[in-house]
C-alpha cells in the first residue's frame, strides 16, 4: 500500500511567496542600482527636507560633487537663492501627487561657478516617503539660450531702430513682421498691417499698383530694386530680396523702403546743371566756329590783299633798282621771298581756322582735303569711305563731323604712333555711324580711364551736339576704334 504525500501546510506557502517577493525586490533594487550607476543623468534619492539619500557617480559630471560629498548634506544649501523657492515648492507637489514634476534651479559648483540643472522629480519608496530625481547638466544650453535671446534683442533693437521701412513676408507675401519705420511710412498701426497681402496694403495707403516689383520678384525669385515717385512728390528706393528653398521656390522675402527725396532733387539739380553745362559748351562751340570763321574771313581777305599790295609794291621797287647795284637787287629779291612766305603763312592760319572749302564745296571735300593734308604732313597713310553722306550736309552739323574727325586725326598724330587711319560713314534709314580706325599702340578701354583724355572729351561732347553718342573700342597694341552714332535727320 503507498504512503499518501503529504499536503504542503498554509505557512510554508506563504513562506515561498515572501521569498519569490523579497527576490523580486532585490532584483529591482539591483537593477535600479545598475541603471543609476550608469546613467550619464545624475539619479538621487532625497528625503523631504531635500537631504541627499543617494546620489549616483554621475553627480561629479553634473554638479561637480562627488556622492561622498553629496550624501547627508541638503541640497538647497547648495541652490542659488533666487531659484530655492520654485525648487522646494517642486519637491512639496511631487511628494503631495502622484505625477513627476520638474524644476530648473543653479547650483554653486565645487570652482564657484553656477551650473544651470533640469530636474526630474517623483515620490517614491513603500511608503512614497522619499523623492527621486533625475538631474541635467543644461549649462550650455542655457548659454546658448542667453546668446539667442541677446542676438535677439540686439536684432528687434536694430530692426525697430531702422530708418528704412522694412517688411518682412511669408510665401504668400503676406504681411508677417513691419518695423516702427513703416509704420511712420504708411501713417498706420501694426493691426493694420499684419497678416495681409502687401499689394492691397500699397494700394491702400499709396494708392499705387506694385510700383515696387513684387510679382516680379515673386515669378522670377530675384532682387527687385525701383526707385518711385509718390503722390506727394516723396521719392523712395525700394529693394525686395526673395528667400527661395532648396528648390529655387520662394519660401518669403524681405522690402526694405528709403527715403530718398533729398538725393532725388540733388539729382535733378545736378542733371539740370549738367544740362546747363553741355547747353553752354554747345554754345560756346557755335560761337567758336563763327569767331574763327570771321577770323580766318579777315585774315584771309584783309591780310592776304595787304600781303599781296606789298608784294606788287616790292616787285615794282625791284625793277626801279635793277642796274644800280647788286646789292639793291639782292634785298629787294629777299623781301618777295619773305613775303611769300608770309602769305603762305596766312593762308596756312587761315585754312586750320576754317577751311574754306568747307564753306564753299561742303563736308565731303572738306574731309577729302584734310585727310589728304593730314597724311602729307605726318606721312599716316588715310583712307576715306564717304558713299553715302547726304549732300549737302551744311551748317553747324557739317562743322561738327569736321571738327569731330579733325579731333580725332589729331589724337592719332599725338598718342597712336599708327601707320594709317581710316574713315568711313555708314547709315540706315535711322542712324548715321562714323568710324574712325587706326593702327596704333591704342590702349585698355575697359580699364583706363579715358574720361581724362581731353581729346576723347571733345569728342564725346560734339557727339552729343549732334543728338549722338561716342563708343570707343581699343586694346593695347591692336589699334583704336571710334564710332559716332548719330540720328540720321541731325545731318538731313
Amino acid at each position: 500500500m503507498s504512503q499518501a504525500r503529504p499536503k504542503a501546510s498554509a505557512s510554508g506557502k506563504d513562506a515561498g511567496t515572501t521569498e519569490s517577493a523579497g527576490e523580486d525586490v532585490a532584483e529591482t533594487t539591483r537593477l535600479y542600482q545598475l541603471l543609476a550607476d550608469n546613467a550619464r543623468e545624475m539619479v538621487s534619492r532625497h528625503d523631504f527636507d531635500l537631504t541627499f539619500l543617494y546620489a549616483s557617480p554621475a553627480a561629479s559630471r553634473v554638479l561637480g560633487f562627488t556622492p561622498e560629498d553629496l550624501v547627508g548634506h541638503r541640497l538647497d544649501d547648495l541652490v542659488h537663492s533666487d531659484d530655492l523657492a520654485g525648487l522646494v515648492s517642486c519637491f512639496a507637489l511631487a511628494r503631495d501627487s502622484d505625477q513627476p514634476q520638474s524644476t530648473l534651479f543653479r547650483i554653486r559648483a565645487p570652482d564657484r561657478s553656477w551650473r544651470w540643472c533640469e530636474a526630474f522629480l517623483r515620490a517614491a519608496g513603500d511608503d512614497l516617503s522619499e523623492i527621486h530625481a533625475t538631474i541635467h547638466d543644461i549649462t550650455k544650453y542655457k548659454q546658448i539660450e542667453k546668446a539667442i535671446e541677446r542676438v535677439a534683442k540686439e536684432w528687434r533693437g536694430t530692426f525697430d531702430s531702422a530708418r528704412d521701412a522694412i517688411i518682412m513676408l511669408d510665401r504668400h507675401a503676406r504681411v508677417v513682421r513691419v518695423n516702427r519705420a513703416t509704420t511712420r511710412f504708411l501713417q498706420c498701426e501694426f493691426s493694420d498691417l499684419l497678416g495681409r497681402d502687401l499689394l492691397s496694403v500699397i494700394d491702400q495707403y499709396l494708392a499705387l499698383d506694385d510700383p515696387f516689383g513684387i510679382s516680379e520678384a515673386w515669378s522670377s525669385a530675384t532682387q527687385s530694386r525701383h526707385d518711385v515717385k509718390l503722390r506727394d512728390q516723396t521719392w523712395v528706393r525700394s529693394s525686395i530680396d526673395p528667400v527661395t528653398d532648396s528648390q529655387g521656390d520662394v519660401t518669403g522675402a524681405v522690402l526694405f523702403i528709403s527715403d530718398i527725396t533729398v538725393e532725388k532733387k540733388s539729382e535733378f539739380k545736378l542733371r539740370d546743371t549738367l544740362e546747363q553745362l553741355r547747353n553752354l559748351s554747345s554754345h560756346l562751340q557755335v560761337v567758336r566756329e563763327e569767331e574763327r570763321k570771321s577770323i580766318a574771313r579777315e585774315v584771309h581777305d584783309e591780310l592776304g590783299h595787304a600781303l599781296t599790295a606789298l608784294k606788287m609794291d616790292i616787285a615794282w621797287l625791284t625793277k626801279q633798282v635793277t642796274g644800280q647795284g647788286e646789292e639793291l637787287v639782292r634785298r629787294a629779291q629777299s623781301m618777295t621771298n619773305m613775303v611769300d612766305q608770309t602769305i603762305a603763312t596766312v593762308r596756312r592760319i587761315s585754312t586750320e581756322l576754317r577751311p574754306p572749302i568747307l564753306d564753299d564745296l561742303g563736308l565731303v571735300a572738306a574731309l577729302e582735303w584734310l585727310l589728304e593734308d593730314y597724311g602729307t604732313r605726318t606721312g599716316i597713310t588715310t583712307t576715306l569711305a564717304l558713299p553715302d553722306v547726304p549732300d549737302p550736309v551744311t551748317g553747324e552739323q557739317a562743322s561738327t563731323i569736321f571738327r569731330i574727325v579733325q579731333e580725332a586725326l589729331t589724337n592719332v598724330a599725338r598718342h597712336a604712333d599708327a601707320s594709317r587711319v581710316d574713315v568711313k560713314w555708314a547709315q540706315d534709314d535711322q542712324e548715321i555711324t562714323l568710324t574712325i580706325d587706326d593702327d596704333g599702340r591704342g590702349f585698355d578701354s575697359k580699364h583706363d580711364d579715358h574720361r581724362e583724355k581731353f581729346g576723347l572729351l571733345g569728342i564725346a561732347e560734339r557727339a552729343r551736339d549732334l543728338g549722338g553718342v561716342l563708343e570707343i573700342d581699343s586694346k593695347r597694341n591692336q589699334g583704336t576704334t571710334l564710332q559716332i552714332r548719330f540720328p540720321r535727320q541731325v545731318a538731313t
